[in-house]
């Protein structure tokens, strides 16, 4: 009987130590996975800060490309077209406006000035495609303001891919 009990004891320190190798083996699991989770959320988050990058320095090259293409519509005095041009980069541009990467590029009241001109040149456009009529003088400065905003945009464009804004 002594023996019986001397055995069950030994069994019995042999499943603690087992256990608590176990729970040893666990823990440090544990620790390795998180080290891991965090790894993971840390290039996640990397990854999205590239997506983004990328994303902004597509949608400013956009704006830029349609910013040339109002100036050479206008130059070539198509007015119908010049008009949805200006629409269209009017509305790319208060898109962009919203976004962290534009935030970093200028300030509100910059974005705010030349969303200004932007609308002043659709107006100005709109109602000379309504009229058909566009004098030379009002031509000349439509093209001059044009000139400037996409000036502004390449700029821009150019501060974005340097900067990886």
């Amino acid at each position: 009987m002594f023996y019986w009990g001397l055995l069950m004891d030994w069994i019995g320190v042999s499943g603690l130590t087992v256990s608590v190798a176990g729970f040893a083996i666990a823990l440090s699991q544990l620790n390795r996975t998180l080290k891991a989770a965090e790894a993971a959320q840390i290039a996640s988050a990397e990854a999205v800060r590239s997506v983004r990058i990328f994303q902004s320095i597509a949608t400013i090259q956009d704006i830029c490309g349609r910013s040339r293409d109002l100036l050479h519509l206008t130059k070539s005095r198509n007015l119908e077209s010049s008009a949805v041009a200006a629409f269209e980069l009017r509305d790319s541009v208060a898109r962009f406006k919203g976004t962290e990467a534009a935030k970093k590029l200028d300030t509100k009241a910059g974005w705010n000035l030349i969303i200004n001109s932007i609308c002043i040149v659709h107006e100005r456009l709109e109602s000379a495609s309504m009229t058909k009529r566009l004098d030379a003088t009002e031509r000349e400065d439509i093209l001059h303001s044009v000139a400037r905003i996409n000036s502004h945009f390449s700029s821009m464009a150019s501060m974005t891919v340097e900067s990886g804004t």
